[in-house]
This record gives structure tokens, sequence and C-alpha cells, in this order.
């Protein structure tokens, strides 16, 4: 594998209004991305938002993709002319830099940008400042109180998707604790100086030695759309193939 920046490989996370859920999985397909993962989940948005506007209902469409750096500054050029992400509760789409990944899967990614024809032009964006994705895995039904605590934290919203924990004996002998089998995964995407005090009050309430029994962790953000942020560049992105 090549160690151009343009080609080394990300994960583009897109969680959107269910109601777009034919344009998203239509430009993955026609895009022949190499690894699309669908799901549902469910936000914080509040239900005028979506009465009003026609966006933020509480269902939402979860992509997780892995292309190349350069595939996937272009398929963000695609959502953002596509769908208006500064409309409230309409979406985000972000990518976050992978350290290790398959030989075989590095391979498909590679062909898939080749195929792809983009052009040689710098297309590497960044954020205008920097963004975490924080995970936090709580026992079920937890989703609205954590979102409650992260917004008094800054946050400005998040979405839940629902899993179920497989716990080994390890961790019920030395933490002490039960696996529930319904789990709440919650993703919010804040600003890094937001990050601590927000992780911080979600495990003050809702971590292990709580009834939540929530564990929480975050990842660097490359690039982000949503949440009232542009890319810098975006509008430089040529659209030629």
């Amino acid at each position: 594998m090549e160690n151009k920046p343009e080609t080394r490989l990300v994960a583009l996370i897109t969680i959107m209004d269910f109601g777009l859920n034919n344009i998203l999985k239509d430009l993955f397909l026609k895009n022949n991305v190499p690894l699309l993962v669908l799901t549902h989940g469910y936000g914080a948005a509040k239900s005028f938002i979506h009465e009003i506007l026609g966006y933020g209902s509480s269902k939402k469409v979860v992509a997780l993709s892995i292309q190349t750096k350069r595939m996937s500054s272009y398929l963000m050029k695609q959502i953002h002319e596509k769908v208006d992400l500064t409309k409230p509760g309409t979406g985000i789409a972000f990518t976050i830099n992978l350290s290790s990944i398959s030989s075989v899967l590095s391979t498909i990614c590679q062909q898939a940008d080749e195929n792809l024809k983009i052009g040689s032009e710098d297309m590497n964006v960044k954020s205008k400042e920097p963004y975490h994705l924080i995970v936090t895995i709580v026992n079920g039904g937890y989703f609205d109180q954590v979102m409650e605590v992260a917004k008094k934290s800054g946050a400005t919203g998040g979405t839940a998707i629902h899993a179920r924990g497989l716990g080994s004996k390890e961790a019920m002998k030395y933490l002490g604790i039960t696996i529930q089998p319904e789990k709440d995964l919650v993703l919010i995407v804040a600003p890094k100086e937001q990050k601590r005090e927000i992780m911080e009050n979600i495990l003050h309430e809702f971590g292990l030695n709580t009834p939540g029994h929530g564990i929480c962790f975050s990842l660097p953000v490359d690039s982000v759309m949503g949440l009232g942020t542009n890319l810098e560049n975006i509008d430089e992105l040529d659209n030629s193939r």
C-alpha cells in the first residue's frame, strides 16, 4: 500500500435523517464504495424541528464505509452537493484515519480509488477546528439521560444505535458488574475543547459504578460536515472524473 496522504485509508461515517436513506445509499452504490455497512439509529433532535423543517426525525440512517482519503473527500463533496447539512437535524458526515487494515481490504480500496478516476489534484480536506467522536456504551434505555448530560456540557446532538453486549467472566469478576444484553451505543461528535468535560460528566453519571454501567472513549476526527461546520476548501474540490 502506498504511503501517500491521498491513498491512506479512512472510515467515512455518515449519520442522516432516515428520509435521506435512498439518496445516501444511491450515492455510495453509484461510486462503487468497496465496503459499506448500513444500520439504523435514533437521534436526540427535538420533534418540532422535524415538524417545521421536515428534518430532524428521531430515526436515522447510519453508514460506515472504508476507502482512501482521496475517495472519501470526493464522496463528501458529493454529499455536500446533494444534501444541505446546514439544516438542523439533517445529519453529519465525518472521517476517521485508520491505523491498520487487512491487506485484502487495502488492495480492494486502492483499486476502487483507481477505478473512480478522480484525478491527481490535491483533495485533502480538513475541518476548520479539531473534532472528536465520543463513543459511549451504556445499558439500554439510558440514551436520553446520556444526551441530557452531554448537552449540558456543550454537545449539540447525538445518535443511539441499539446493540447487544457480550461480557466475559473476567469483566464480571474484576469490575463487579453484570453484563446486560441490551446496550445503547451513543455517538457524539464534539469540538476537541469540549470533549473532556462531556466524557467526564457522562462517566460521572453513567459509569461502571452506576446502574448505567457505561464506558466511554473518543477518536480524533479528520474532517467533518454538519454541526454548523464546513470543510475549508470544499468548493475547491474538482468534481471531474
